[in-house]
């Protein structure tokens, strides 16, 4: 791969509700909370910012909505560097629309209405064949309409370019689309759904990344386990990092900021071992800060990543 340390994420974006209470509601229970927030957020926009402010240069294929929250995504991205030339605004449809439901704990509930994310064209991806052409990496997540997400991955790989898919959420897709994914990032429901194997702990998650190896992926699928850390598995090995040692106070964001992270570890050479550090230490930072804060608010200085990750590699 050209390390240049250019990537291209296609993209999504959804206005968000957050309701934050002490447990969660049964179907037809209603309980009473104690926070609400309302934001502007979605994986393809957690994982363009992370990438964009861990250090790669990013560009975003992406569709949002001639309305307030799309000219905010906008602005978010101008406010990280990141090149919104293939972002386009959709004025027949809406900018997508999130509902989240946290509990104390800081475990969540998600339900997405993706609106303009689902109208992205594979004409759109073949506008930005040139920008595309530049990369190192492409980042992808299942957000938007899939026919132009698997567009995409292939006319990436067929460019050259390595594809990080984070599966999320997961879809029914045709299995030869694995050959075309240089690497995978699931969490562990995610590998579960896609492997076959019930994911429970390190050993399950080797098998079940061992799994979609066969299937097709490239390189690698690193499996995300939330307090249990992660997995890295390679076609000649496997590795174990365990969580980064933080207070635990909101995941919404943990994973995207990961994928994100990777991305731009990837794009910037790093081995894959220290790419994973690399994504996990910076997750750690959003899971460590409370919900009400933008990922602008908590992604770490760099001194304080280069510590991180230095005390994080003598645990291992």
């Amino acid at each position: 791969m050209t390390k240049n340390n250019k990537a291209f994420i296609l993209g999504s974006y959804h206005c968000c509700y957050s309701f934050t209470a002490k447990e969660m509601p049964s179907m037809g229970e209603t309980v009473m909370g104690y926070r609400f927030k309302m934001s502007g957020g979605a994986k393809g926009h957690g994982q363009m910012l992370a990438a964009a402010l861990a250090g790669a240069e990013i560009s975003g294929i992406m569709r949002v909505g001639d309305d307030e929250y799309g000219h905010l995504c906008i602005h978010d991205f101008e406010r990280a560097g990141i090149d919104c030339t293939h972002v386009k605004i959709d004025k027949e449809h809406a900018t997508g629309a999130a509902g989240v439901m946290l509990n104390e704990k800081g475990e969540n509930i998600i339900i997405v209405v993706p609106g303009a994310n689902a109208e992205i064209t594979t004409q759109d991806i073949d506008n930005a064949e040139p920008m595309i052409r530049e990369c190192a990496v492409a980042g992808f997540q299942f957000e938007n309409n899939f026919d132009a997400i698997e567009y995409a991955i292939r006319k990436a790989h067929s460019l050259g370019v390595e594809t990080m898919v984070d599966p999320a959420p997961v879809v029914e897709f045709n299995e030869e689309l694995y050959h075309f994914i240089t690497y995978m990032k699931p969490n562990e429901h995610e590998a579960s759904l896609l492997s076959g194997i019930q994911v429970v702990d390190y050993d399950t998650a080797v098998q079940a990344g061992r799994i979609l190896l066969k299937k097709g992926v490239n390189k690698a699928v690193v499996i995300t386990m939330g307090g249990k850390g992660s997995v890295l598995v390679e076609k000649d090995g496997e590795r174990v990092f365990p969580c980064v040692p933080v207070i635990v106070r909101d995941t919404t964001s943990a994973g995207d900021t990961f994928a994100g992270a990777f991305v731009a570890g990837l794009a910037s050479g790093m081995e894959l071992p220290e790419a994973v550090i690399h994504a996990g230490c910076i997750a750690a930072c959003a899971v460590k800060r409370g919900p009400q804060e933008s990922i602008f608010e908590f992604f770490p200085e760099k001194e304080e990543l280069e510590k991180m990750k230095a005390d994080y590699r003598k645990l291992l």
